[in-house]
């Protein structure tokens, strides 16, 4: 148990990440971007120019690194990126602040460290994301807000220092998250888990790995970018810094709220979610600027806007995982791809953010006007991001998986009277029909990681020591349940025929519901609550408590006593 909270406290470095990003470039506590731009002499494009370069230079990096996983395999197999990358985005950001005397050196000196903050961070983002994608789903579902509210605390905390200070300790930030990286990536990557399909071994080529997504590529892209655009009609100082405080402090509440409703619900975590109230709020917003005028619904809009982005990188932290775990892609390019349309979103939304505060500010432009246009802009935005049911909305969900299970524990005629007349465990008459097997890697890593283990005794048949049908399963070797269960074992794999017969029989003996059967089906396999939750479409609670009858009824305490009695020979 000690050992798991170390492991999931390491998970939390991805929160330093989130807090650098948020402070240098959103929080407005850095103010340091003015005074870069006035030390070039000011202006518009200059402006424009100062704040597209570190963004413009983390989409091409996450470009570059998609396309040379094919040829170099992902980020975290060179250790040294794992060490240089944190390093460069430490050392380039107070470059990025600290405007130097003369016109010439600051522009150069701006355009180098933005390349290396942006290349640096892109290359952070993806091993985040290579971590995540290997966590178990209750560890994603509880590292991510955590590491969100960490981001939100470390925000506000920095905003309380000077100038000076704070750009020394946006710095740290970086630094602190790869040495947590650097010490979760050894033990995470050597298990897996099982509420995780087999990850991908190779990349998808590179056109369809960038259209893997489909249309809920478009639906991050534009949410980041109305968010990006709902954000600039407030331009907070360091006279408005308690302003800013209050923004982080409620962003930090209201994405707790939203993180709790995206796990203990019956829905799944999905980007549709996250438009579900994202959409509404945001309307809200920009409606603000038109009722409450210029100066408060311009606050409460950038209110709006930091509290949408804080939850949506939670959202879209969880979903990406989801998207790897499952196999859609490889985690480099679930989260490489993901994190790109955040970044072209954030693109666009500065390209469109300038222009039109410069129209505003020459009273070209009415704010309550652009408000009325961008609602309707958000609106037609996420009406197409949510017509694309293939790929948004939904996808192959974990209830197959639940449906075979179920079909394997279900009572058949045909099974009991093969149990009672000696047939073998998973051959006979009657017997289920074999949906694949359990894999036997990462049992070497179960005293580490706390990963539940598959320990199966020998079974005979009901009959006696014969062969064939009648004789032992010839399983020995421990089963991780970390393995996939699709995958299969090198050595003595057992049939998870074996598993649902054995779910039968002892729901029938301690008389289970149907749906405890269900449940227990899928905590025998080693899933956890979350996936048991998103497997049969019910509320995290009601799936707990259905755990917790189930445990009552075999007088088992947890899931690993639960699994034992599921893969010994006794009744």
């Amino acid at each position: 148990m000690i050992d798991e909270i170390k492991a999931n406290a390491r998970c939390l470095g991805w929160g330093f990440l989130l807090a650098w990003v948020f402070c240098a470039f959103y929080s407005g506590s850095m103010d340091g971007l003015s005074m870069v731009v006035d030390a070039m002499g000011g202006g518009v494009a200059r402006r424009l120019a100062v704040s597209v370069l570190p963004v413009g230079s983390a989409v091409v990096s996450l470009i570059v690194i998609v396309a040379a996983e094919r040829r170099l395999g992902p980020p975290t197999n060179c250790r040294a990126l794992v060490v240089a990358a944190p390093l460069a985005v430490a050392v380039a950001t107070p470059m990025l602040f600290l405007p130097v005397c003369g016109f010439a050196a600051t522009p150069l000196l701006f355009a180098v460290s933005a390349i290396f903050t942006g290349a640096g961070s892109a290359l952070m983002w993806v091993m985040w994301g290579q971590l995540y994608a290997r966590l178990p789903q209750d560890a994603v579902e509880s590292c991510a807000p955590a590491s969100a509210f960490v981001a939100a605390l470390l925000s506000i905390a920095t905003m309380a220092v000077p100038h000076g200070a704070s750009i020394a300790l946006v710095s740290i930030y970086p630094l602190i998250s790869g040495v947590l990286l650097w010490r979760a990536w050894p033990e995470v990557s050597a298990s897996a888990s099982a509420d995780h399909a087999s990850l991908p071994a190779a990349p998808l080529p590179l056109r369809e790995a960038f259209g893997s997504m489909g249309r809920g590529g478009f639906g991050i892209l534009a949410a980041c970018m109305f968010v990006s655009i709902e954000g600039s009609f407030w331009a907070s100082s360091s006279a408005e810094a308690s302003h800013a405080v209050i923004i982080f402090v409620v962003s930090a509440l209201f994405m707790a709220v939203v993180s709790v409703s995206a796990t203990a619900g019956p829905r799944r975590v999905s980007l549709s979610f996250a438009y579900r109230w994202m959409c509404p709020l945001m309307v809200a917003g920009f409606a603000a600027i038109i009722v409450l005028g210029a100066k408060t619904g311009a606050f409460a809009a950038a209110g709006v806007g930091i509290a949408s982005r804080f939850a949506f990188c939670v959202i879209t932290q969880m979903y990406f995982a989801s998207y790897a775990a499952r196999g859609a892609a490889t985690p480099v390019q679930s989260y490489a791809v993901g994190w790109l349309f955040v970044h072209v979103g954030d693109l666009l939304g500065l390209l469109v953010s300038f222009p039109l505060q410069d129209a505003i500010g020459a009273s070209v432009v009415e704010p309550s006007g652009a408000a009325a246009v961008l609602i309707v802009a958000l609106v037609a935005a996420v009406m197409l991001a949510l017509n694309d049911e293939t790929r948004f909305l939904s996808w192959e969900t974990p209830q197959s998986y639940a449906g075979a299970v179920c079909a394997a524990s279900a009572p058949a005629a045909g099974m009991d009277a093969a149990v009672g007349a000696g047939a073998g465990a998973s051959t006979g008459a009657g017997a289920a029909v074999d949906v694949g097997t359990v894999d036997a890697a990462g049992a070497a890593g179960e005293a580490k990681t706390g990963h539940l283990v598959l320990r199966p005794q020998s079974v005979r048949g009901a009959g006696g020591e014969g062969e064939g049908a009648a004789g032992e399963t010839g399983v020995s070797a421990p089963v991780a349940v970390g393995a996939s269960p699709s995958a299969i074992s090198s050595q003595n794999p057992q049939p998870v025929d074996f598993i649902g017969q054995r779910v039968a029989l002892l729901a029938r003996e301690h008389k289970l519901t149907p749906r405890e059967t269900e449940v227990f089906g899928l905590l025998a396999h080693g899933r956890s609550i979350p996936y048991v939750r998103d497997a049969l479409i019910i509320s995290r609670d009601t799936a707990a408590t259905h755990a917790k009858h189930i445990y009552a009824k075999l007088d088992v305490h947890s899931r690993q006593e639960l699994i034992d009695l599921v893969m010994s020979n006794e009744l």
